[in-house]
């Protein structure tokens, strides 16, 4: 009875270690799909799935691109940049069944792993966005010489010279009278401006006479007779021929009326006024509240005085005039003193010319070649990157061939087709570099050409 009970039981026992292996086995099912174990067969399915969304898309209408501005619309490949790697991407590749796919299909699986696409763009606006143009701005050159945009020089300086015609003018000093001396020591002075150069004649006090009842008539007696233009010799020699020195000294009104002429001609530029007298003001003007409401005005001209043959109280009041327009007082007491003044202005106008010269040079040829340098550094960056993706994928072309994934003949055509598209961005980025280059070269050239043309020119005017 007990042997047998103990029969029972074992079989009990039996059975149970049975059930137990059979529950485990299907908790082991469960964890596996066809016998793969589930994180497994999770990857395949994975890939399975990307692997048909790429098949989906290479069904779609694909059309090659033929211009820079196609590729760059094109989205990215899953491994460029630094993200290429050539063992990821054989893996990818062979994943893929191309077996049966034309060469348009194999070169749209290439790009969608390797096409560069998008990642062209910050290069391709570089160059649709570069400046090319010279932008450095040229300094103040002396006498308002100015250049414009094209490398071309021209003058922008207005220079009114106002001229006592009062009776003291008519004094000798060394055999001529001082409106003599005046007016040679003047038209030299202007011939010996650069061409363009802005002048203008103003004469007070050549009206009347210095008595007491001719003083009304003098004292309102201000007149252009050269108006602001470029120096003319003959006519610049005729306005000085006709007047004569007679009447009282209406300084403050010669200068408040050429605040008037500045105005109206509203010419752009720097404004120079020079006025030349032997004496105070006599008709009962303020040449001091002139002289700083003109250079406190819009016009903000420089106010030098030149003192002939003034006595100290003359010299005081024409200094205070000076100051007060923002320019110098000279004083000269006969011929030689006043050339020699003359030839000092000339100086203080065109002796910073070679400084100028050198230092705007410089300043052109440091932004030229800044220019160049970028340009040539976006290009070879251009270049590398097409070069990079180009090469990756020719690489992988023959990785197909020789896994026989391709045939011959379309490994041929895929690596034509992408010899096209490495043409396309080659020509693309070399001939606008080869434009802007041109053209910053051109630009420099001409105006470093232009600013030692002018600094010789200039130069050699100062020394004659």
């Amino acid at each position: 009875m007990f042997e047998k009970n103990r029969w029972k039981l074992g079989m009990v026992c039996l059975a149970t270690l049975f059930f137990l292996l059979a529950l485990t086995g299907c908790n082991l099912k469960n964890e596996e799909t066809n016998g793969v174990p589930k994180e497994e067969a999770s990857g395949e399915k994975k890939e399975k799935k990307e692997s048909a969304e790429e098949d989906e898309v290479l069904e779609e209408d694909f059309e090659i691109a033929t211009t820079m501005d196609e590729i760059i619309e094109e989205k990215p490949g899953r491994y460029t940049g630094n993200k290429y790697n050539e063992a990821i991407i054989h893996r990818t590749l062979d994943k893929q069944d191309l077996q049966e796919k034309d060469s348009f299909e194999v070169y749209q699986t290439l790009l969608k792993q390797m096409g560069e696409g998008e990642n062209y763009k910050g290069k391709y606006q570089f160059f649709e966005e570069f400046n090319p143009s010279i932008e450095t701005a040229v300094t103040e050159m002396p006498g308002g010489i100015t250049i414009d945009g094209s490398g071309e020089l021209g003058i922008d300086v207005n220079i009114a010279i106002l001229l006592d015609a009062s009776g003291s003018m008519n004094q000798k000093v060394g055999g001529k009278t001082k409106m003599e001396l005046a007016k040679k020591a003047i038209n030299e002075f202007v011939a010996s401006l650069p061409e363009g150069a802005n002048i203008m004649l103003r004469v007070y006090g050549h009206k009347g006479s210095n008595d007491d009842k001719d003083k009304k008539i003098s004292c309102d007696s201000t007149e252009v007779v050269y108006d602001l233009a470029p120096y003319n010799k003959g006519d610049f020699g005729e306005a000085l021929g006709d007047f004569k020195p007679t009447g009282w000294t209406p300084i403050a009104k010669a200068i408040s009326e050429t605040k008037e002429d500045f105005e109206k001609a509203r010419s752009e530029g720097q404004n120079i006024m020079y006025i030349v007298s032997d004496g105070i003001e006599t008709c009962d003007g303020d040449p001091v509240r002139a002289a700083k409401d003109l250079h406190d005005s819009n016009i903000e001209p420089v106010i030098n005085i030149i003192g002939f043959n003034v006595d100290s109280k003359g010299q005081k009041q024409l200094r205070e005039v000076a100051e007060a327009g923002g320019g110098e007082f000279e004083t000269v007491n006969d011929a030689d003193d006043f050339n020699k003044m003359w030839d000092e202005e000339r100086r203080d106008l065109w002796n910073q010319w070679w400084s100028w010269g050198n230092e705007n040079w410089s300043i052109v040829r440091d932004e030229q070649n800044k220019k160049i340098s970028s340009l040539l550094e976006e290009k070879n960056d251009f270049s590398r990157l097409s070069s990079d993706e180009s090469n990756r994928m020719y690489e992988a072309t023959s990785y197909l061939k020789d896994k026989d994934q391709i045939n011959y003949e379309t490994w041929e055509e895929v690596r034509s087709l992408v010899k096209q598209r490495r043409e396309i961005i080659k020509e693309y980025y070399d001939d606008k570099y080869e434009e802007l280059n041109t053209t910053v070269k051109n630009e420099g050239e001409s105006l470093k050409e232009s600013i030692k043309k002018k600094e010789e020119e200039m130069k050699e005017k100062y020394k004659n």
